[in-house]
């Protein structure tokens, strides 16, 4: 990628409809891909390494979304790239929105770059009502636990800057890992930026987000954060900011 040395983190769960074709796709388009694998029980590796047999991460249990990123990210580092967009298997990212995406981190200087996070705000045509309640709550727990407002925080179509980000050890390995991650990277000085994307929401999309268990994760994991935005996470974006004058 111009200027950018990047690579797209796929990661997948009983995803054999589409990965394949998610993969090939990118691939097609030029770019590089990293595969994780997060324990699927269906034709979903098999179809991710006919389409991408390079790099497949791969692992036998599922473990949950937040972890196959930190496998994804680190694999990306550890091949020499410096940043990641996350990119979902279901089909519903596109790559107009990725591209408006990377787009953006190269008009920022270098430095404010390598500490910023892009998050795809999505067009909410065709979200259901409880994924709008899941996200508002979201958002509005971010403001408290940061200062900072976003309008979608639980889009999981994010552009991570690695070289940081592959240094904090994470708690959440599930779904609740895309909450921590903009809270606790915002803590460390990182600017929280959001791009306007289209998303796709075809009728036999496979989603694994549970509601009720899923949730209750996410809400657990606010609770933690935003007990800990007193203690730590405020005095933390003060000292940043301190140290940056």
């Amino acid at each position: 990628m111009r200027d950018l040395p990047l690579c797209f983190i796929v990661p997948f769960y009983n995803n054999g409809k589409t990965v394949g074709a998610v993969i090939t796709g990118l691939k097609e388009a030029g770019y590089s891909v990293i595969a994780v694998n997060d324990g699927s029980t269906d034709s979903s590796l098999e179809k991710a390494r006919e389409a991408n047999p390079d790099f497949v991460v791969s692992y036998t249990r599922n473990r949950g979304k937040g972890y196959a990123l930190r496998q994804g990210f680190k694999a990306a580092w550890e091949e020499g790239f410096r940043y990641a967009m996350v990119f979902d298997a279901d089909g519903q990212h596109t790559l107009t929105g990725a591209k408006a995406m990377i787009e953006a981190a190269l008009e920022l200087p270098e430095k404010e770059r390598e500490r910023t996070i892009i998050v795809g705000s999505r067009n909410r045509r065709g979200a259901d009502g409880g994924g709008k309640f899941a996200n508002n709550f979201s958002n509005f727990w971010l403001t408290v636990q940061t200062g900072k407002k976003m309008g979608d925080t639980q889009s999981g179509m994010r552009l991570y800057p690695l070289e940081k980000i592959c240094k904090v050890n994470f708690l959440g390995n599930r779904y609740e890992f895309e909450t921590e991650i903009l809270v606790r990277m915002a803590w460390r000085g990182f600017s929280l930026m959001e791009v306007p994307v289209d998303v796709i929401y075809p009728e036999d999309r496979v989603t694994h987000f549970r509601k009720g268990a899923d949730f209750t994760r996410i809400s657990l994991m606010n609770t933690f954060l935003t007990g800990a935005a007193v203690f730590y996470g405020y005095p933390r974006m003060l000292i940043e900011k301190l140290r940056r004058r």
